[in-house]
């Protein structure tokens, strides 16, 4: 159910009251309050701390009854069904556990009615809902973001939970202990939410459902496809050349594809975290898509600045054969000079929208939906600023929701900003979303999405990885 302040009666009120989403009265004294505040500083921050070792959040001590931590546009909140406090983004959960308490009490306010709570709308502020039994997942936030988009967020802090423990584990140990403190479990992982609070405002792969490859010859992708492909054993089940964000190239078995959610949890992983850059890793990972009962294990290793191999079997025990694959990879690769500074890692930046000859676009995405793959040149001027760049995701993010939405769909959509012109263009094929300065006519915008995507197409084979190679071909 989706309520208004208007229609939720005094229960939502007593919430709403519980949670303060009110304008502080003149000269009053700080509280408790998550407001609309008058205050010039509002905070979407994506600042979180690196230390994986004793990981502390960067906001971790951060007090919920000062105006910095109401400030904050997007917070998310996660806990058990029985009220027990799991997760915070900003201050630390157990001193917010009277407000886990009322959004439980909420929550089963609405279940005893034979109801679901999707979305509360309070001002500027949405409250939106999902519940997953035995944990409920809440998002507070007055970023403009929609609310399927909201709902997707706490969909990916869900399955990042589920990566940690299995739905399987997770389920057994509420049917024992309703009232179980899960932070027990996850405990030394937070640091995992916190990145992937922080990527999903930066990154719009999570917002397209997409993957994005790094930008690099078709032929050069084959070659060191085919080096993986040679080195298979036989408890490898996927292999992965990969940055934190990008996709360089993954051999699986022909029956078995890989999720895009599943993939965006691994970038995660390694986005997440600085301590699998020094040595080989070998943690076990559930993924979500493929089976969210049951762990894989995943061999993490850097083979070169920003390139990482990632090899996952459903073999415990089989690290030193996984240790084996990739020294026989990485020789591989350097006697055919593919890890050498003039082949891949000269492609790890994002190229610039002048490679595509078009003075008047500034930046555009380019998702092809039949290979759920996107790609995106590199944020210049005027996007050098992060003030900037949040702008132009929440651009997307407003014609990606206002193109998709269920009541009314669009495939077109022309719009004029303050500071840049937007296109949105969808088709059975492909969704296109450019930007280009404020003072381009409608005219000119169409001719030059029509050069953008002959550009595309004509370097389609680089961009994107048409066709993901199996490892039955390199038998």
């Amino acid at each position: 159910m989706l309520i208004n302040p208007c229609v939720g009666g005094n229960f939502f009120f007593f919430f709403i009251d519980k949670l303060k989403v009110i304008t502080p009265k003149a000269n009053s004294r700080p509280s408790s309050r998550l407001r609309r505040t008058a205050s010039n500083h509002s905070y979407d921050s994506d600042d979180i701390s690196n230390n994986h070792g004793g990981y502390q959040k960067h906001y971790g001590n951060e007090d919920h009854t000062t105006s910095n931590w109401t400030a904050h546009r997007k917070h998310f909140f996660i806990l058990s069904s029985a009220g027990k406090p799991i997760y915070a983004r900003y201050g630390d959960e157990s001193r917010i556990s009277s407000y886990m308490g009322v959004i439980q009490a909420l929550i089963s306010f609405f279940a005893d009615n034979d109801d679901s709570l999707r979305c509360i709308n309070a001002g500027q502020h949405k409250f939106v809902f999902l519940l997953k039994p035995p944990l409920y997942l809440v998002c507070v936030s007055r970023s403009g973001e929609s609310e399927s988009q909201l709902r997707d967020q706490l969909g990916y802090l869900y399955s990042q939970i589920i990566s940690v423990l299995t739905h399987s584990q997770m389920t057994r140990i509420f049917e024992q202990r309703n009232n179980f403190d899960l932070r027990g479990l996850i405990g030394g992982t937070e640091i995992f939410l916190d990145s992937l609070g922080k990527l999903m405002n930066t990154y719009p792969g999570f917002m397209l459902g997409a993957i994005q490859c790094l930008t690099m010859p078709r032929e050069l992708r084959d070659k060191v496809g085919a080096v993986l492909g040679r080195a298979k054993c036989k408890p490898l089940l996927y292999a992965i050349l990969l940055t934190p964000t990008q996709l360089i190239t993954l051999l699986r078995p022909r029956t078995h594809s890989m999720h895009p959610s599943d993939l965006h949890l691994i970038f995660n992983l390694l986005s997440g975290s600085t301590t699998f850059e020094s040595s080989e890793s070998w943690t076990p990972i559930c993924l979500p898509k493929f089976n969210n009962k049951s762990f894989l294990h995943a061999y993490i290793c850097y083979i070169a600045k920003k390139v990482c191999m990632l090899l996952i079997s459903p073999d415990k025990d089989s690290f030193f054969e996984m240790s084996t694959v990739k020294q026989k990879v990485v020789e591989d690769l350097e006697a055919g000079g593919m890890l050498a500074s003039a082949n891949l890692s000269h492609y790890l930046s994002d190229g610039k929208t002048g490679d595509t000859g078009i003075p008047g676009l500034r930046h555009f995405l380019y998702k092809s939906r039949t290979n759920v793959q996107f790609t995106m040149p590199e944020l210049t001027d005027p996007y050098t600023s992060l003030t900037a760049r949040k702008r132009l995701m929440r651009q997307y993010q407003h014609m990606n929701e206002r193109m998709h939405r269920k009541t009314r769909p669009l495939k077109l959509l022309f719009h004029v900003g303050e500071f840049e012109t937007m296109l949105g263009w969808i088709t059975s094929g492909f969704e296109l979303y450019a930007a280009f300065g404020p003072m381009v006519s409608k005219s000119a915008v169409v001719l030059m999405s029509n050069k953008l995507l002959k550009w595309i197409r004509k370097q389609e084979d680089s961009l994107l990885i048409l066709n993901s190679p199996s490892f039955e071909k390199f038998k």
